[in-house]
């Protein structure tokens, strides 16, 4: 099958042979780095869970313990219902931290949570954006956006990202995009 492709590309002409071997090879790698919302997040290293696979992306010069904005890119193989899925995640939301407000928006086939709670780190809210959706390779996926205020950077200096802006950028992100197994 493999080489009957590789026959049928050699007829395109160069360039075009060359772009879908690029977007191949950046679909099928592992992200190092993802934009979003005009910033470029990188993938930290974290230790692998065994009933999820989880990639954290994190800006630069932050680490895991001292960060102000997050991007986590989640596989669960085994959730099979979307709905199910997003509803038990809202509810241990609102349940474990009364108050937030947590609810579930639908976009297409897509579920998207939305949620703010005090900030454990310095003064203000964290803010948390998660994307829902079905994983091409099986299961769901969740891409969360997570921002708090940075404890070592002024208040008048910190600027967050809107709501509507984290949820068209979560929505731009591909689920093509491949995760990596620590």
């Amino acid at each position: 099958m493999a080489l009957l492709m590789l026959e049928r590309m050699q007829k395109l002409p160069l360039f075009i042979f060359a772009a879908v071997v690029a977007l191949f090879l950046t679909t099928a790698l592992k992200a190092q780095t993802l934009k979003f919302a005009d910033e470029s997040f990188t993938l930290s290293a974290k230790e692998a869970d065994v009933e999820k696979i989880e990639n954290d992306y994190l800006t630069n010069g932050e680490t895991e313990t001292n960060w102000s904005r997050k991007l986590v890119l989640t596989r669960f193989p085994a959730a099979k219902d979307i709905n199910t899925f997003a509803d038990n995640l809202c509810q241990a939301i609102n349940t474990q931290r009364p108050g937030t407000g947590a609810s579930i928006s639908r976009f297409g086939a897509d579920c998207y949570i939305i949620y703010s709670v005090a900030s454990s780190v310095g003064t203000g809210q964290l803010n948390m954006v998660h994307r829902i959706l079905i994983d091409p390779q099986g299961g769901l996926r969740s891409y969360v956006f997570a921002q708090r205020p940075s404890p070592s950077k002024p208040t008048n200096d910190q600027v967050m990202i809107a709501r509507d802006q984290c949820i068209q950028a979560l929505g731009r992100l591909s689920p093509m995009i491949q995760l990596a197994h620590n």
